[in-house]
């Protein structure tokens, strides 16, 4: 009776190794590409009896390479293939955001499998403006100014911020105390993996009877 309990526990440990090491799998290659670029799937084996498969988040089969010739096979990639039969690759044009996700290139020579190559594909939307919107009050008790001032981006809407004036500080917010008669030109930056963009504002303490009115400076990149 021992001896059956110790080697089903050592079969179900072996399956469960087995399991963990499948389900660990991570892709290959991470590709990150802009709203519009082209991503290319290149298989990179000799043409002799070869036999080539693109599958799209391991369910949908969007070419397929077999005698020669390469063949696109209906998908949402349908319109936007665009084959090469002598590098044995296919490109996938006009990314869109919903192309996120993992492409297999599922190989067979000679009747023999090969490892598949995995792509996990990142499409990011460009960030394509950035501007300073800011707000200020006089606090007569301190003399000084408080300005209150936010970035804002358009096209990504999670871009990364960073401010840069006497030091630098991450985020869309930015606070700021000055004195009368007082400036501050302030840069920020908006950026994500494929795009950035900056912008400057200046800003000047006029005292208690211009408080709510403050020279703007600002210029675009």
């Amino acid at each position: 009776m021992n001896i059956f309990q110790e080697s089903c526990c050592s079969i179900l440990g072996v399956l469960l190794v087995f399991f963990l090491q499948g389900s660990c799998t991570g892709p290959d290659v991470e590709v990150h590409k802009a709203v519009g670029d082209s991503l290319d799937l290149i298989a990179n084996y000799s043409k002799e009896d070869l036999e080539v498969q693109w599958i799209y988040n391991n369910e949908i089969y969007i070419a397929e390479y077999d005698k020669n010739k390469i063949k696109k096979l209906k998908s949402q990639f349908y319109e936007r293939l665009e084959m090469n039969e002598d590098n044995i690759g296919i490109t996938v044009k006009d990314l869109k955001l919903q192309d996120s996700g993992i492409f297999s290139i599922v190989v067979k020579k000679n009747s023999i499998q090969h490892p598949s190559k995995l792509i996990q594909l990142h499409v990011h939307d460009l960030i394509r403006d950035v501007q300073i919107e800011s707000s200020n009050s006089w606090l007569p008790s301190n003399n000084i100014c408080m300005f209150h001032l936010w970035c804002l981006a358009s096209g990504d809407p999670n871009p990364s911020y960073s401010w840069s004036s006497d030091t630098v500080k991450t985020g869309p917010n930015l606070n700021i105390s000055l004195r009368l008669a007082e400036s501050a030109t302030l840069n920020c930056t908006a950026n994500n993996t494929v795009s950035v963009k900056h912008t400057t504002k200046t800003v000047v303490c006029r005292g208690k009877n211009e408080y709510s009115r403050f020279c703007v400076k600002m210029s675009n990149s």
